[in-house]
C-alpha cells in the first residue's frame, strides 16, 4: 500500500482510493458489530430485570412525568439509531484521516463518555437504572469500537 502524502491530500482532499477500506466492508463490519452489541446489551439488561430491577428512565433534565419503562428491545433500537451515525462517522474518518483506526478510536471514546451523561442525568430515575444504562453504553462500546477499529487498522 502507498502512504498518503501531503501532496495527495492537498490535491484530492482525501486519501488515495487504493488505501481506503471499501465502504461495503465498513458497512458490513458496522452491522455485525451492532448485532453483537445489541445481543450483549439485551442479555445484560435481561439479567438485571431477572434480578428484580424495574428499569425505567426519564428525560435528561426532565420531570417525573417523562419516565418510561426500558423494555426488552430498547437497547437494540437505540443502538440501531446511533450506529447509523456511527457508520457515517467511520466512513468519513476512513476517507479523510491518514490514521483512521486511531482517529476513530479517539473520537468514539469521547462520544461514549459524552453519551453517559444521558442516563446519569435522567430525571426521576433510580440509581440502579442509571448504573445499568451506563454499563449498557460501555458494553456496547466495548463490542463496537474494537471491531470497527480492527477493520480500519493498517489502511494507510
Amino acid at each position: 500500500m502507498t502512504a498518503t502524502t501531503t501532496t495527495d491530500r492537498m490535491t484530492t482532499g482525501h486519501a488515495p482510493a487504493a488505501t481506503r477500506v471499501p465502504v461495503r466492508a465498513l458497512l458490513r463490519t458496522s452491522l455485525l458489530a451492532t448485532v453483537f452489541a445489541a445481543a450483549a446489551t439485551e442479555a445484560f439488561t435481561a439479567l438485571v430485570r431477572a434480578a428484580g430491577v424495574h428499569l425505567a428512565v426519564g428525560d435528561p433534565g426532565g420531570s417525573a412525568s417523562s419516565v418510561v419503562p426500558v423494555g426488552p428491545g430498547a437497547c437494540t433500537v437505540a443502538l440501531a439509531m446511533v450506529m447509523v451515525l456511527g457508520t457515517g462517522l467511520a466512513v468519513s474518518i476512513n476517507r479523510w484521516s491518514t490514521h483512521p483506526a486511531r482517529a476513530y478510536t479517539r473520537v468514539t471514546s469521547v462520544l461514549v463518555l459524552a453519551s453517559l451523561s444521558a442516563p446519569l442525568t435522567a430525571a426521576a430515575t433510580t440509581t440502579v437504572t442509571k448504573l445499568t444504562l451506563g454499563a449498557a453504553h460501555l458494553i456496547a462500546a466495548a463490542v463496537i469500537i474494537p471491531l470497527v477499529r480492527r477493520r480500519l487498522v493498517g489502511t494507510r
